[in-house]
């Protein structure tokens, strides 16, 4: 069986995704998709937790092992949080500032033919921005506060008295 996830970011709703997942896939594997399909970087920290009707997060699933209440990403499938009756998922993309996409069970599907998974099934709008990625919100935050500065003119050659 696949699961189809429809993926939002509360903050923006204009973004949508819905993903298709192979039952036998883990979380791991849903997560490295979604970073390679928004263009983030895999190096930052996430975690994804099973959510209640009220989108509270409940059981945490990390990337590395932290501490004994937690279980691996790369250790639970797809299938088992359907089976267990977990249809909402928070996914926090940035750990440190608690920003979370929430990721919602839509439908189960048969696999199609010769189709490879996770695969996106739909999009639309533009995704927010990762912390910690180059295209920073501080750095335009800086160019739109100061674009006329030029810090080649506070620069002084040594040796004179100018």
């Amino acid at each position: 069986m696949v699961a189809r996830f429809k993926l939002s970011f509360p903050e923006k709703p204009e973004f949508k995704r819905e993903y298709d997942v192979a039952a036998e896939q883990t979380l791991y594997d849903f997560h490295r998709f979604v970073q390679n399909d928004l263009d983030y970087d895999e190096s930052q920290p996430v975690l994804f937790f099973t959510a209640n009707e009220w989108w509270d997060p409940e059981q945490k699933f990390s990337l590395l092992e932290v501490d004994d209440a937690e279980q691996l990403m790369d250790e639970v499938s797809i299938g088992s949080l359907v089976r267990a009756n977990h249809h909402r998922l928070l996914y926090t993309f940035d750990v440190i500032n608690r920003r979370s996409f929430t990721v919602e069970l839509q439908e189960m599907l048969e696999p199609a033919p010769r189709a490879r998974y996770p695969r996106a099934a739909s999009e639309s709008g533009e995704p927010p921005v990762q912390i910690g990625k180059t295209n920073s919100a501080f750095s335009s935050i800086f160019d739109q506060a100061m674009p006329e500065f030029d810090a080649n003119i506070y620069i002084t050659p040594h040796g004179g008295d100018e």
